[in-house]
């Protein structure tokens, strides 16, 4: 059975329309973590490392396939093959370029609202999905000029959604964006806790929290935002990163007890993910990252102030994206290189450990609650 339709032929009915937006967010993030993110790590560490020229240039190619790039991955998780997996790139690479077609901004007259048009992951995402649904609902049987009809109607429904999406997907991305910047600004405490814990637990759950950050543009790196309200935003992310930094090196210090070395930097160094299983099968192993992340998120927006970039937001320890973000937010300073030591290393390593131990000496956590 395929993922979804109105009827059931694409949404598992068994698992319903969230597995859909589980399974194709994760496509998407596979996407950027392919262009977007791997552009952004070469481009980082070219600027403060290498300084190489060539590969700054190498990094804004790998970027600007981002289009392409989460258009194959969900393709690829909807389980299209052949000719309609390469459309589901082509329609991304659509989307991706529709932006600059329509122009730089848009003005609402009835809001009085001037909005950026950008590339943004949610319209390629939302131009893909519509691209392949209907192009399978048109198209649902092979026929002899496949070669012909599947790249062309899927090139024409990718322009057509991609230019009915942009201008609204593009408002609402702004509205979320003051939201979080009005709400930051006012209770940095309460949001430093909202955000650290959310984006915390979506990156341990099987939802793309690294799609969410970028989607949403949660960092210094947003576009159609004063430089103040950049901060604002870049200090909601650094809470969004403060919580999966707590995540990824939490789990991994829990399970010490039930894992090899190996398995404990897979959970560190690579995703949370991994203990969401045993999350499942046992949830409370889950609240002692959830205490620190709520306990660190305002420490980050109210004490340390550290901001970061959009990329790094969702990602925690993952590959060190997010430390190198916080660098290309912040800087090299010692503002910086503080926080990224304190905050999102030794502090989520210390007090997960300690309220781990207080589980385990009450038999809420066992040996074996974690083992991978």
């Amino acid at each position: 059975m395929k993922l979804y339709d109105f009827k059931g032929k694409y949404i598992n009915e068994n698992k319903g329309v969230l597995d859909f937006f589980i399974k194709t967010l994760n496509g998407m993030a596979y996407g950027l973590f392919a262009t977007l993110i791997i552009g952004t790590i070469i481009s980082t560490m070219n600027q403060y490392i290498i300084n190489y020229p060539a590969l700054e240039e190498v990094a804004k190619i790998v970027k600007s396939l981002m289009g392409v790039g989460i258009g194959l991955g969900v393709a690829w998780s909807l389980k299209f093959d052949g000719l309609k997996l390469i459309v589901g790139a082509v329609s991304g690479g659509i989307a991706f370029s529709m932006a600059p077609y329509i122009g730089d901004t848009y003005t609402f007259a009835f809001l009085g609202e001037i909005v950026a048009l950008r590339a943004d992951p949610l319209v390629i995402y939302i131009t893909v999905i519509g691209t392949l649904i209907f192009m399978d609902t048109i198209l649902p049987k092979k026929t002899p000029l496949d070669i012909i009809l599947i790249p062309l109607v899927g090139i024409i429904l990718a322009f057509s959604i991609s230019l009915v999406v942009t201008i609204p997907i593009s408002l609402g991305i702004k509205s979320i964006g003051t939201f979080i910047i009005l709400a930051t600004n006012t209770t940095p405490f309460f949001m430093g806790v909202l955000i650290a814990v959310v984006m915390g637990m979506a990156l341990t759950a099987p939802i793309s929290s690294a799609a969410i950050a970028v989607a949403i543009q949660l960092g210094t790196n947003a576009t159609g935002f004063s430089a103040a309200d950049l901060h604002i935003l870049g200090i909601a992310g650094g809470a969004a990163l403060t919580g999966c930094c707590v995540q990824m090196l939490g789990f991994a210090v829990m399970s010490r007890k039930d894992n090899n070395i190996g398995t404990i930097l897979s959970v560190g160094l690579g995703t949370s993910m991994l203990q969401f299983k045993n999350v499942l099968k046992k949830p409370i192993i889950w609240l002692p990252t959830i205490i620190v992340s709520a306990i660190l998120g305002p420490l980050s927006t109210v004490l340390f102030k550290m901001t970061t970039t959009s990329i790094g937001a969702g990602m925690g320890t993952s590959g060190f994206v997010g430390q190198l973000a916080t660098i290309d937010s912040m800087g090299v300073n010692s503002s910086s290189i503080i926080a990224i030591v304190i905050l999102q290393i030794i502090l989520p390593i210390v007090l997960v450990l300690g309220v781990d131990i207080i589980f385990r000496k009450f038999g809420w956590i066992k040996k074996g609650d974690l083992a991978i």
